[in-house]
């Protein structure tokens, strides 16, 4: 079991949106894109999805933007498209304004033809991917999003293959999301690993230890020290436990996301890190809409939704639990909660936060 984080300040949501997007704009990104991406984080923080929420204005995004990793004045634009798709390029820009504005592309041309895809190359971390999908649901549309990275020649970090001692994978998460009528809006988001890396991070830098089910040290050793846990099992663990299902998701996510863009690609045979010349650049991502009115009316659906969500929540007990939930339930209660009371902040956060306080001039009363 999971210990629980020791949170030393709340602060008002849309205190920390503005604060993040005025950050952003400060760091140089243009005005929309740091306002996406200000939606991106504080969606993730408002939902309880603490790993990719505001902690990591500093820890993932002002850090690669100070690196020169991401180009603050990126265009993203369309390489190829059909009424029904498209494959883009986020021009190495903040990952949250590219993701944006690729769901927004794939929605718009879903409108017009009942259902389109996007697929992405050339962008970078997208935060928390059920944000995405979630957008649709005001259009009372089915959407969808995923994202990975594969290294032909594996890293240190990252998702085992099963059988394999070297990570290959990124945690290559699943999102979709279902719009109800009375119930909380159905949204899965789930990483094709036991647990996000983004996970372990947290508990490293909050001194807590995590789950050895997680992954193994550099060594392959099962750790609940969060320092030293480096390769990440796919879903299900081994072999034995299912694990080649998890490793079979998290290839179809890299062959959706990587290969099906561009974003995995040859003419890199002077590159040693390259695997018989391919390599991935970035991160890639693949989006979907689809209106639910191209299958049936729209109110039958949502009411068969509530219907099934209902289902389950009347549905036997395991002995000792009060409740069955559904994807995204938790997150929309916790959402409720902070929207009345703050979004909760660890020591850590709250340091990083009046660090870019100072540094960019951008007051936050914490």
């Amino acid at each position: 079991m999971e210990v629980a984080m020791e949170y030393v300040a709340r602060v008002p949501a849309e205190t920390l949106h503005a604060f993040t997007r005025d950050v952003f704009v400060r760091a140089g990104i243009s005005p929309q894109h740091a306002a996406d991406g200000a939606d991106v984080l504080l969606w993730a923080s408002r939902r309880g999805v603490d790993t990719h929420g505001v902690r990591n204005l500093k820890l993932i995004y002002l850090r690669m933007l100070e690196a020169g990793l991401i180009n603050p004045r990126a265009h993203f634009f369309v390489e190829h498209e059909t009424p029904v798709s498209a494959r883009v390029n986020g021009d190495g820009g903040l990952g949250l304004a590219a993701a944006s504005w690729a769901m927004r592309l794939a929605m718009g041309k879903a409108e017009q033809s009942g259902m389109a895809f996007v697929t992405m190359r050339n962008s970078f971390h997208l935060g928390a991917a059920g944000f995405y999908p979630a957008m649709a649901l005001e259009r009372d549309m089915i959407g969808l999003c995923l994202t990975g990275h594969f290294n032909g020649q594996g890293s240190e970090i990252g998702v085992l293959p099963t059988f394999g001692s070297r990570p290959m994978f990124s945690t290559n998460p699943i999102a979709v999301a279902f719009p109800t009528q009375n119930e909380a809006p159905w949204v899965l988001d789930m990483a094709t690993s036991i647990a996000p890396y983004n996970r372990v991070v947290l508990h490293r830098e909050n001194g807590l230890p995590v789950p050895p089910q997680w992954g193994l040290t550099a060594a392959g050793e099962p750790t609940p020290d969060a320092q030293l846990m480096k390769k990440m099992w796919p879903l299900g663990s081994d072999r034995a436990h299912g694990g080649h299902k998890g490793y079979g998701l998290s290839m179809m996510v890299a062959t959706m996301c990587a290969v099906l863009s561009g974003g995995w690609d040859d003419g890199h045979d002077e590159d040693p890190a390259a695997f018989d010349g391919f390599k991935q650049t970035g991160d890639s991502h693949f989006f979907g809409a689809i209106r639910i009115d191209a299958f049936r009316p729209v109110d039958g659906f949502k009411r068969g939704m509530d219907a099934m969500i209902q289902a389950l929540h009347a549905a036997p007990k395991e002995e000792g639990q009060e409740r069955i939930y559904v994807a995204g339930e938790i997150e929309h209660e916790t959402e409720q909660k902070r929207l009345q009371e703050g979004i909760p902040l660890t020591a850590v956060t709250v340091a990083d936060l009046k660090e870019l306080s100072e540094k960019f001039g951008v007051g936050l009363d914490i």
